[in-house]
């Protein structure tokens, strides 16, 4: 799970005597209990899409299938197109807020000379819909 509380499927039963859990780089999980002894719970699975983008996001880092994402491909974390598990990190940001800044104001000029060439089309509309009067 995480700490908005959505748990892993499926849910692992952990002994009551566990000391530590460590998850390695291919999602097993271990648990070491009472007596130094080492007991393998689950394996963790990742999925992938076809087309991510095609994902319906219903907020707080959750996503859902669509038509448009197509179904799910289940694998092993660190096994080809699906990462890795990194226990104890928070993920970082894939976005550069620079380059963000840099789209935007791009956009925003982008959005004002197209607004100036209308408005100057218009004008030069209405100075030829006041020729055809005279």
């Amino acid at each position: 799970g995480n700490s908005d509380g959505p748990r892993l499927e499926p849910s692992l039963n952990v002994p009551e005597d566990t000391i530590s859990i460590d998850i390695t780089s291919d999602g097993r999980i271990f648990a070491l209990q009472a007596g130094d002894v080492l007991t393998e719970l689950g394996q963790i699975e990742l999925a992938t899409f076809v087309n991510p983008a095609g994902l319906i996001q219903k907020g707080g880092n959750l996503f859902v299938e669509s038509e448009a994402s197509g179904p799910p491909i289940q694998g092993t974390p660190n096994d080809g197109q699906f990462g890795r598990i990194i226990q104890g990190f928070l993920e970082g940001s894939n976005v550069d807020p620079v380059k963000e800044l840099v789209a935007l104001i791009k956009t925003q000029r982008a959005f004002e000379l197209n607004s100036q060439t209308i408005q100057a089309a218009d004008e030069a509309l209405q100075v030829i819909a006041n020729l055809r009067r005279f």
